[in-house]
């Protein structure tokens, strides 16, 4: 028997969080990091915790703005320029 189900079967309600909220759990995340009374393992996973949703948050800002970067594209050499074309 298999158990495992898709993530999306288990919580088809699921609600999206916004930039900005990522954003304030990320502070908050943060804050507990850097409070030195919590063990050294706590405070660690803390900071990765801050790092997922900081970006998170950068994701969805640029997902939000809907412009993309784009790279100026510069032409690749030819990787195959040692075989002579014959003409």
């Amino acid at each position: 028997m298999n158990y495992a189900e898709p993530l999306s079967q288990r919580h088809p309600a699921r609600m999206p969080l916004s930039p900005q909220q990522h954003s304030h759990i990320a502070a908050a995340y943060d804050k507990a990091a850097f409070d030195i009374s919590l063990p050294a393992h706590t405070r660690a996973a803390f900071a990765k915790k801050a790092d997922w949703f900081g970006l998170l948050a950068r994701v969805g800002k640029k997902r939000a703005s809907g412009t993309r970067e784009t790279k100026t594209q510069e032409p690749q050499p030819n990787p195959f320029g040692f075989i002579a074309a014959k003409h």
